[in-house]
């Protein structure tokens, strides 16, 4: 749910981003799942 909200705040804010912003906020996104499923998979495998 908190992703959607981002996604959708995201979403006015890419109007006034170039081709460059619009890159750097998808890759930036990328990172944080990447690293959220890490973390909750090494959270999982101690358990």
């Amino acid at each position: 749910m908190e992703a959607g909200v981002a996604i959708h705040t995201a979403g006015g804010a890419l109007d006034g981003l170039g081709k460059g912003g619009l890159i750097a906020v998808i890759l930036v996104s990328i990172i944080a799942i990447v690293a959220f499923v890490w973390i909750f998979r090494e959270t999982g495998n101690r358990d």
